[in-house]
């Protein structure tokens, strides 16, 4: 068996066949170059590799010998990042690849959980903790509510898909699971409860409210109120949310008893279904205003 590896002097075959078959063994992975650099340390005894077999020789021989391949995501804004791919990675993997702990939220998660056909992908990885010291009131959500929402600008394109990147709020990975994706690939998702609870929080990344009021008739037998309730808790948002949940799963068909989690949480604001709503109607019982359309 013949590799190619461009060196002088020549690494020995028997150590070229022993990267070989350990690369071939992993499951499929995007790596970082200082990815490669970690576990070139940590296989160099065990390879027998020479000390001269730095970083970059260990790409070369990657690419070069098609156990390896370079794969990018593009942005006009903030330019192009890229990996080393190597096994038949798919593309939610890959996408979560560009930051530490990130994972699939919003349509992208509603995809994983069978829901949504996939889109544009969204990967959330979570910013730092901050303090926040504002008070809720109802001016302040009026006034928030009024215009439409901000949207990420870190878009990336690959060949096929769009990949766009939110810097989420931190939550300690609140309700953030390890699952099976679509093509059997490991993945770190958003659990069901918590996509839902960050669709509500912003609409604009699975469709629009709408959208995701024509999905949760199909979900709500997979839906655990209570867990919503503990991961509010967790996210601990300042709006409440749980009065636009309480709404849309009630309109879905959740029964009365499943929803008294929700009931039992105060209610001592008016709030919005969505953004930038003109002449919404109102539902006092759950205090939300919602789009004229859903009536």
């Amino acid at each position: 068996m013949y590799i190619y590896l461009a060196l002088k002097p020549r690494m020995r075959l028997k150590t070229q066949l022993a990267i070989k078959a350990d690369i071939e063994s992993l499951p499929p992975r995007a790596w970082s170059r200082k990815d490669l650099q970690k576990y070139l340390a940590e296989k160099r005894e065990a390879w027998n590799a020479p000390q001269y077999f730095s970083t970059g020789l260990f790409i070369d021989f990657l690419v070069e010998n098609e156990l390896a391949r370079t794969s990018e995501i593009r942005s006009k804004e903030y330019g192009s990042k890229s990996r080393y791919v190597t096994g038949e990675l798919t593309i939610l993997p890959f996408a979560c690849s560009f930051f530490p702990r990130s994972y699939v939220s919003h349509a992208t998660a509603l995809h994983v959980h069978g829901f949504l056909p996939i889109g544009t992908i969204y990967v959330n990885h979570e910013q730092s903790p901050k303090k926040t010291t504002s008070r809720l009131s109802q001016g302040r959500i009026d006034q928030a509510f009024q215009n439409q929402p901000r949207r990420s600008a870190f878009e990336f394109r690959t060949e096929r898909h769009t990949v766009i990147f939110l810097n989420g709020k931190n939550t300690r990975d609140a309700g953030v699971i390890e699952t099976t994706g679509p093509s059997g690939e490991l993945l770190r998702c958003s659990s069901l409860e918590r996509t839902l609870i960050d669709c509500v929080v912003r609409p604009q990344y699975v469709g629009g409210i709408e959208a995701l009021a024509t999905i949760l008739p199909n979900a709500i037998d997979r839906v655990s109120t209570e867990e919503i309730v503990r991961l509010l808790a967790q996210t601990k948002y300042a709006c409440p949310y749980h009065q636009s949940l309480g709404f849309l799963l009630e309109r879905a068909g959740v029964a009365g008893v499943h929803l008294e989690p929700l009931r039992r949480l105060p209610r001592r604001f008016k709030f919005y279904l969505d953004y930038g709503m003109k002449i919404p109607l109102y539902d006092p019982d759950w205090q939300v205003y919602y789009p004229a359309t859903m009536k």
